[in-house]
């Protein structure tokens, strides 16, 4: 209970206590009058007293004990263990664990966006920022030194090791919310990825109003993670949680997140026009309102092929209505539209895992001054489970927090739950911001830069009889491909691109016999690209995105950048151009 003196090693909702802890804890509350008055508002007021015994010998803290390994330690290593069979360093190694299944090393040594946990290779091109990234060589070496210096003599000290973590985040917390520019008392929540920060609006609407039905709206469907809306409703989404590992058949929600209704809006229409995302969200909230749920509705700014929602919500009445989110997870936004949806109480979900290529996956909660407060003088929501194993336990700690959640401290408190892999890509991707604050450009400048990129590269495309620039949204460009080189409506499919997608990173020129000269070394080279979107009943469309790094590049050596860009839409055509030899090569 919150209430005892419990050691911070300690978590009862967990239930990772170790057996010299849990008899001390049994003597306490068998000399407590009252049970209830001990544990009120914990979830155990009704608990049988041998509960605490029961606890006592269940999982022990390896620390103290040495016994067995909590599921977080098992998960970072069986992750690990992929990328060891495959030759990877320990530090790489670590940088694809504490995530789900799509940080997985697969047996091609890459994970499923054909990215593997090292800088691509010197002659290659990246434009993939819009999906995921490999480590940038600025980021693998910023990661690395922290590994060295940090984490690397504590890593199996978990004790140290949550120390150590628990000093990373509050640095890595306070270096985002500068780079940011945040306004005085935006709170900032670090977790794994964009599809698991959506379980921190839910938890924060049942402290608000714990006695109304939650609803969650969603838009963008299908242009957003696919995560994302099956998370907005409190259930898993993969077949492992970064801090639990492998879900036990038949899991499917989280615990405590029982109940939550859910509204799902597409991004576009089947023919490939934009569905008006604001005023359906609108007219979602308003029906919540008035059957007296509390609703939380979504604006995405900049979804997989940067559509940005008509207007981004504001969180009623300071939150006591409803709350609205702001997905910002590409990162594509300017710091004055940023401070906007702060001013107007939205929780902005942020990553560095997009457009400022951090490796996947690395996530943020922004939550405005207005709630965080009304937060600090709140209970912790409830059930107790919310916070144990399978529940938000599954995905954070109380390392990850800041104080606005200071509440769920004592229920997330696990010295052996450690995610090194989160801190790893978190530095690498503020290594990226960083150093675009460094350059001293303003907001207009860049955004000025960013534009004058797209349309040359957007040129680029159109020049080329197999390909079509189908929209272009700020830094990410959507490419279809023509199957016959005419522009006469037969367009490459989702499953066609998927190939397109993987030719792209690979030399696939000697599969193609009949190529030009000019072709062939076009084919040759590896060319990173955003992966495939299923926007009309017609056609899908692949990506070209400018990243942090290539804007950099642009911004010291235009003509070098665009060169880069060159390959890749080359590469793109004559993969378009000779489509059907490709497939049947079995590449």
């Amino acid at each position: 209970c919150p209430q005892l003196p419990v050691p911070r090693s300690v978590s009862p909702a967990a239930m990772m206590i170790d057996r010299q802890q849990a008899n001390k804890l049994l003597v306490q509350l068998q000399k407590r009058p009252s049970r209830t008055a001990v544990c009120k508002g914990t979830g155990f007021e009704a608990a049988p007293m041998g509960w605490a015994t029961a606890v006592a010998t269940t999982r022990f803290s390896t620390t103290s004990t040495n016994l067995e390994p909590s599921p977080a330690m098992k998960a970072a290593q069986e992750t690990r263990e992929l990328a060891f069979a495959h030759g990877y360093s320990d530090f790489e190694a670590w940088l694809t664990s504490g995530g789900d299944d799509r940080s997985h090393i697969k047996k091609t040594g890459a994970n499923k966006y054909h990215i593997r946990p090292q800088p691509v290779a010197a002659d290659a091109v990246f434009r993939g920022s819009c999906t995921g990234n490999p480590p940038t060589a600025r980021g693998y070496a910023a990661a690395a030194e922290l590994y060295k210096t940090k984490l690397e003599l504590v890593k199996d000290d978990q004790a140290k090791l949550d120390a150590v973590l628990s000093e990373i985040y509050e640095n890595q917390r306070s270096r985002l919310a500068n780079v940011l520019d945040l306004p005085q008392g935006v709170e900032v929540i670090i977790c794994p990825s964009g599809s698991d920060a959506e379980y921190i609006p839910l938890a924060i609407a049942k402290m608000l109003q714990p006695s109304k039905k939650i609803a969650n709206g969603v838009s963008q469907l299908r242009e957003i993670g696919a995560g994302s809306a099956p998370a907005a409703v409190g259930s898993y989404f993969s077949t492992h949680a970064p801090l639990l590992g492998k879900l036990p058949e038949g899991l499917k929600a989280l615990n405590g997140f029982e109940g939550i209704d859910g509204q799902e809006i597409t991004a576009r229409n089947r023919d490939g026009s934009v569905v008006n995302a604001a005023a359906e969200m609108k007219n979602f909230a308003d029906r919540e309102i008035e059957a007296g749920n509390y609703p939380i509705v979504h604006g995405v700014f900049g979804g997989k092929t940067g559509l940005r929602d008509a207007d981004m919500p504001g969180s009623r009445d300071g939150g006591d209505s409803g709350l609205g989110v702001v997905d910002a997870c590409q990162g594509r936004f300017t710091l004055k539209e940023l401070q906007s949806w702060l001013n107007q109480n939205s929780l902005v979900l942020f990553t560095s895992s997009k457009f400022y290529q951090a490796p996947p996956f690395c996530a943020a909660v922004l939550i405005p001054p207005t709630i965080a407060d009304k937060l600090k003088s709140l209970a912790p929501p409830g059930p107790v489970s919310l916070f144990g194993q399978d529940g938000l336990g599954a995905f954070v700690t109380d390392k990850e927090l800041s104080a606005c959640l200071d509440s769920w401290k004592p229920l997330l408190r696990r010295s052996d739950a450690n995610n090194i892999g989160l801190a790893l890509r978190w530095e690498a991707g503020l290594a990226g911001m960083e150093a675009l604050v460094a350059t001293g450009t303003s907001d207009e400048e860049r955004s000025a830069k960013i534009t004058e990129w797209a349309n040359t590269v957007t040129d680029m495309v159109k020049s080329e009889s197999f390909l079509d620039p189908w929209c272009a949204e700020r830094s990410i460009i959507s490419i279809r491909l023509s199957k016959s080189g005419r522009n006469d409506g037969e367009w490459r499919s989702m499953s066609e691109l998927g190939d397109v997608y993987r030719w792209m990173s690979a030399d696939v020129s000697s599969a193609v016999p009949n190529a030009t000269p000019a072709e062939k070394e076009a084919l040759s080279k590896p060319a990173y690209i955003g992966q495939p979107v299923d926007v009309s009943e017609t056609h899908a469309i692949v990506r070209i995105a400018l990243g942090v790094e290539s804007l950099l590049s642009y911004l010291k050596d235009k003509d070098a950048t665009l060169t880069e860009d060159r390959a890749a839409v080359s590469k793109l055509a004559a993969l378009g151009k000779h489509f059907d030899s490709l497939r049947k090569s079995d590449l």
